[in-house]
């Protein structure tokens, strides 16, 4: 499962490779400048996904949100630190299920933009880190789901990353026995439509 991975680089650097990689413009607020999250990302750290601006459009315009990386369902309405599931992934096979994700997966998808992943190997105290990135270069574009809570000391926007099995064969396999679910121009449009089958 992914604990670490960075997104590094200006909005307005995000907004031309999601146009170039994904075919998909990037709405910037005005407040743009002020967007700032995490370049180096852990579970609970403010993070930045990507959402269509219009959820009854999801092959429109996206908008980009900072949001805490560890999904707190609408459902949670006691403060953030007494929420104690990790939920920074949701497992492909169950989310639609999950008393985390459920809700989400029906009508909260998301694309989180990532220059590269961290998967450490080896035994403990001497493991190796690996940074896992697009062989040809450029960022990486994953499945997300996201959230919004009404919490005690305020409203909190939240996301995770979606993960699914490593086979033989996948690149990621070496490393892990999961894998982010990775988004492409053909098939962005199909995972942020929630009536789609995935």
């Amino acid at each position: 499962m992914c604990t670490n991975y960075a997104a590094v680089g200006l909005l307005n650097e995000w907004a031309e490779a999601h146009e170039r990689f994904l075919g998909r413009r990037l709405r910037l607020p005005f407040n743009a400048s002020n967007m700032t999250w995490k370049q180096d990302l852990w579970p609970k750290y403010e993070g930045m996904f990507v959402r269509p601006v219009d959820a009854a459009d999801p092959s429109g315009d996206l908008e980009p949100v900072v949001g805490r990386w560890g999904l707190i369902p609408s459902k949670h309405k006691t403060a953030a630190k007494e929420f104690k599931l990790s939920t920074h992934n949701a497992r492909s096979e169950t989310m639609a299920k999950s008393w985390s994700f459920e809700r989400a997966f029906a009508k909260r998808r998301c694309v989180i933009p990532a220059s590269w992943l961290i998967e450490s190997t080896g035994p403990k105290g001497a493991m190796t880190k690996h940074r896992i990135s697009r062989a040809e270069g450029g960022p990486l574009f994953l499945a997300g789901l996201w959230d919004r809570a009404e919490l005690p000391e305020g409203p909190m926007e939240s996301y995770t990353m979606v993960m699914q099995e490593a086979v033989e064969g996948d690149d990621m396999r070496p490393f892990h026995s999961r894998q982010p679910v990775f988004l492409t121009a053909e098939n962005v449009g199909t995972w942020l439509n929630p009536t789609a089958d995935v």
